[in-house]
C-alpha cells in the first residue's frame, strides 16, 4: 500500500471514530440520566420505612416466643458449648384472640419484623455506643438497604429511652418507664415477669404503652397498646420497642448471648 492510500484509509477511519465516541457519549448520558430518574423514585423508599396499615386495625397486640425449645437450644448451646451462635429464634405478634399478624425472628446479628414474606424493619443490637447524653440500645434499620432510620437512646439516672430518626435527627417520640405498689407487688408474687411498664409521649401527649401479660402458667410475653389518635408510625415504633423488651427484659439470657457475642466479634 502506498502512502497516498494510507493517507486515505486514515481519513475514512477517522469518522468512524468519531462516531464511536459520540455514542458512547450519548448512552452514558442516557445511562446517567436513566440512574438519576431511578434514584430520584427509589432512595425515598430506601430511606424510610413502609406503612403497616394492619396495626390501625387493632387496639391491643401481644408478642410472645413461639417455641420454647428454640431458647433453650441456644442457652445450651452457651453453657456446654460456650458458642454464641444459635440458631433462629421465633416470635409472634398477636391478636386479643390469638390470630397471628406479624412475625419476629432473632438470629445471632438481628431482629426481624416481618408480614407474611416481607421484611418490614430490623433491629441492630451491635452498635451501642456510651456517651454523655446517654446509652444507645438498639437501632431500627431499613429492611433493603440497612441505613440505620431510627436510634433508641436510655437517658442516664432517669431511663427514659429517647427515639430520634436518623435521616433528619427529628424527634419522634419520649418512652418513660413507669411503675407503681401494685405492679411491684404482684411482680413480687410471680403474676408478671417485670413491674415496669412503658408509655409513649409526644409533647406530653400518652398515645401508647407497652406492658407485661400475666405469666403464671405462661411464657413471658408483652402487650401494645395504643389510643385511636397514634398513628402508623409511632405504631410500629412501639412494635419495634416491644421487640426490643422482649430480649432485654422477658429473656434477659438472651440479650446476655447478644452482648458476648458483640464482645467475642470486637
Amino acid at each position: 500500500m502506498d502512502v497516498h492510500s494510507k493517507s486515505n484509509s486514515c481519513r475514512n477511519y477517522l469518522p468512524a471514530v468519531h462516531a464511536s465516541t459520540g455514542r458512547r457519549h450519548s448512552l452514558s448520558a442516557h445511562l446517567s440520566r436513566s440512574a438519576r430518574r431511578f434514584s430520584a423514585v427509589v432512595a425515598p423508599q430506601l430511606t424510610k420505612l413502609e406503612p403497616l396499615p394492619i396495626l390501625q386495625t387493632y387496639p391491643m397486640l401481644n408478642l410472645r416466643i413461639v417455641n420454647r425449645t428454640q431458647l433453650n437450644d441456644a442457652i445450651d448451646q452457651y453453657i456446654i458449648h460456650n458458642g454464641v451462635r444459635f440458631s433462629p429464634i421465633e416470635f409472634e405478634i398477636t391478636t386479643s384472640n390469638e390470630q397471628r399478624i406479624l412475625n419476629v425472628v432473632l438470629s445471632p446479628d438481628e431482629m426481624t419484623l416481618s408480614d407474611g414474606l416481607k421484611r418490614v424493619l430490623t433491629i441492630s443490637f451491635n452498635d451501642s455506643d456510651n456517651d454523655g447524653d446517654g446509652v444507645s440500645i438498639c437501632q431500627i434499620k431499613h429492611p433493603v438497604s440497612g441505613l440505620k432510620l431510627y436510634d433508641f437512646v436510655e437517658m442516664p439516672l432517669t431511663n427514659v429511652i429517647h427515639v430520634s430518626s436518623s435521616i433528619d435527627s427529628c424527634d419522634k417520640c419520649m418512652i418513660y418507664p413507669e411503675t407503681n405498689i401494685w405492679l411491684r407487688m404482684v411482680t413480687s408474687c410471680g403474676c408478671f415477669f417485670t413491674s415496669l411498664q412503658w408509655h409513649f409521649r409526644k409533647r406530653g401527649i400518652l398515645y401508647a404503652t407497652v406492658r407485661p401479660n400475666r405469666t403464671l402458667f405462661k411464657e413471658n410475653s408483652l402487650r401494645m397498646e395504643w389510643t385511636e389518635e397514634c398513628e402508623n408510625d409511632l405504631r410500629i415504633l412501639v412494635v419495634a420497642f416491644a421487640m426490643i423488651q422482649v430480649v432485654r427484659e422477658a429473656f434477659p439470657s438472651l440479650m446476655h448471648l447478644l452482648q458476648e457475642r458483640r464482645r467475642r466479634k470486637s
